[in-house]
């Protein structure tokens, strides 16, 4: 970091602020301090405290925000030097009170915004252990304090006069009191009382005290890097408002005109990107989540492989060619030019996104196993050339698809694995190697012993390709991919009961596994109940009409075998189901999965604080 710390005037501060040469960025969230904020930030100033460092960033740089004044100045037109990154509300709050000549808008404690003029009594400020919150008072613009439901006037300082008799000086003319001390003085001498020796301590105690106030000021030089400079402001903008990635590429592009805000989440009357988005899938879709950070990292991979292949082209070699990337420095320094010329591509890519994973049987945002695959799909679609766009390319993405999510591979460093995957897809794509995502990964069957939690990635991954399979729920016959599109009462419900499992002294961690679950209705659910197998399914087939040739292809729809579960074998069933769950990933993966006779996979997050889920509550109820 390139930076200078100094101490710098209030005075010269407040100056700054009222010439516009030192302003906002545009990004920053409003005023929002209330009255006692002010009053207890004045009483620290007054008493010469400590009130905290200001953060300021020096314009010009590899970094422009968009500038707005602080509030209540005129400085619309005027380029501010300096941009003040943090301390906004202190400075707001000092330059209404002590400089600006209008009253100050504040917020009552209950929230409702009001203007007010802040006086000091320079009795109270003069007592031993002076309590100058307390000797702050506040009057409405026409500096006349009502009480009794504005019948009764409580404080009237509408006039020179009336001030100088209740001896409240006006904060506002803190740095150039001289003519009210002058006033004051002759009021009381024309009253025939002396009161010079008072006024003049309260000017020297109190006044000079404010006036040489001095603040520490971290600057930041022109010098640094976006990446750096977000950092910072980050660090110091706890207190506020989060601002990501999307945030300050927003402030950015703001000072060239361009409101990526608007591009990307639209008006009331017009859809942008992601509206536009959301309304090719029902109900949102798989875009229910879509981050905003989501589009623009895929808008800077499609950017940094073309400066990469742009120096390839022009004869770099080694550590000269840049590398593909999506990380935050990267997202910060996306030119808007890159980003206006690879945008539409994006979205289009995005689209095609939706199809592929609506063909997995991904559907809604929730089942997204990671979003950021997601990113590496929109990328790559956005890249494909016409010739790819086959049944041949979509299977090999399949595959890397489900490589992924079964390998639980997009759990961590998903940043700098969308950069590699990218240019491996489009690679394989047109004959070259296998990805290393492809290569690299493989499901385990012992991983299916410990894949208890239904937010886990290849969770939700054996839940679409069940779906994709074509299960089928145990009462209606209904495919499950069915009642998920048109929002029936769906969930991941056990097949042995919980409550029986637990008569049986079979542990949670066996029966909570995805081996003992599958996607079942409510109604379904209710029916099976804590009951043993062959009693709920001789139940359903009595009660609606199937039998059981009919029922035990529904069950072998969700990869059950018949046998196992109408004799209550509760080990048989896992072991086979085991195997087919294993197969099915096989399929999807495109290649075999491994067996051992090691113990299972613990370790994974979701092998812990197992909770009690809805359909147990159902089972206990039954």
């Amino acid at each position: 970091m390139s930076f200078d710390t100094t101490k710098t005037s209030l005075k010269e501060l407040l100056g700054h602020i009222h010439d516009g040469k030192l302003q906002l960025p545009e990004f920053q969230r409003d005023y929002v301090w209330n009255e006692g904020d002010v009053r207890s930030l004045l009483e620290s100033i007054a008493k010469g405290f400590p009130v905290g460092a200001l953060l300021t960033l020096e314009r010009g740089g590899s970094i422009e925000f968009k500038p707005r004044g602080i509030e209540g100045t005129s400085v619309a037109s005027i380029a501010p030097e300096h941009l003040l990154l943090d301390g906004q509300q202190r400075m707001t709050s000092l330059y209404k009170t002590i400089y600006s000549k209008e009253p100050a808008r504040v917020r009552t404690a209950k929230g409702q915004v009001v203007e007010r003029y802040f006086y000091l009594s320079i009795e109270g400020a003069l007592e031993p252990m002076a309590d100058i919150e307390a000797a702050i008072e506040m009057v409405p613009p026409d500096r006349i304090r009502m009480i009794n439901f504005g019948k009764d006037v409580e404080l009237d300082l509408s006039t020179a006069e009336r001030e100088y008799e209740q001896m409240l000086f006006p904060l506002n003319q803190t740095l150039d009191p001289l003519t009210w001390i002058l006033g004051c003085i002759s009021h009381w001498s024309a009253k025939g009382e002396q009161r010079m020796e008072e006024i003049q301590r309260f000017q020297n105690e109190v006044l000079n005290r404010i006036q040489s106030y001095a603040m520490p000021v971290i600057k930041l030089s022109k010098d640094n890097s976006r990446e750096a400079v977000c950092t910072v402001f980050e660090k110091v903008n706890v207190g506020g408002k989060k601002l990501d990635a999307f945030e300050l590429v927003t402030a950015i592009y703001a000072a060239a005109g361009f409101d990526l805000r608007e591009d990307w989440a639209g008006t009331q009357r017009k859809h942008g990107r992601l509206g536009r988005l959301r309304e090719k899938v029902p109900s949102k879709g798989v875009f229910a989540d879509l981050a905003s950070t989501d589009f623009l990292q895929a808008c800077t991979v499609l950017h940094t492989r073309e400066l990469r292949l742009q120096a390839a082209a022009n004869g770099a070699t080694g550590k000269d060619v840049p590398a593909i990337t999506c990380t935050r420095e990267a997202l910060l320094g996306l030119p808007l030019a890159a980003y206006q010329k690879h945008a539409d591509a994006v979205e289009a890519g995005f689209i095609e996104v939706a199809k592929f994973l609506n063909e997995q049987k991904i559907l809604w945002g929730r089942d997204v196993p990671y979003p950021p695959q997601m990113v590496s799909l929109a990328a790559t679609f956005a890249l494909l050339p016409s010739h790819l766009r086959n049944a041949a390319a979509l299977n090999k993405l399949a595959q890397w698809y489900w490589a992924g999510v079964l390998g639980e591979f997009y759990g961590s460093a998903t940043e700098t694995k969308i950069a590699r995957d990218v240019p491996d897809l489009l690679a394989w794509l047109e004959g070259g190697p296998v990805p290393r995502t492809v290569g690299d990964t493989s499901f385990q069957a012992r991983r299916l012993d410990t894949l208890r939690s239904r937010l886990s990635a290849a969770y939700k991954g054996f839940h679409a390709l069940l779906m994709r399979s074509g299960c089928r729920d145990f009462i209606t016959g209904k495919g499950v991919e069915t009642m998920t599109v048109y929002a029936d009462a769906l969930d991941i419900h056990h097949i042995f009961p919980r409550a029986w499992c637990e008569k049986e002294g079979i542990p949670p961690q066996r029966y909570n596994s995805i081996i003992n679950k599958t996607a079942l209705s409510k109604g379904t659910n209710i029916a099976i109940g804590g009951n043993a197998p062959s009693v709920y399914l001789a139940r359903i087939e009595e009660k609606h009409g199937l039998s059981p040739d009919a029922l035990d292809d529904i069950l072998r729809s969700h990869l059950i075998e018949p046998t196992t579960l109408r004799a209550d074998d509760f080990e048989g069933f896992w072991k086979a189901r085991k195997v087919a769950l294993a197969e099915l990933a096989a399929g999807a993966q495109g290649k075999p999965v491994p067996f051992s006779e090691d113990e299972p996979m613990e370790g994974y997050a979701d092998d812990d604080g197992l909770t009690l889920d809805e359909e147990d509550v159902i089972e206990e109820v039954a």
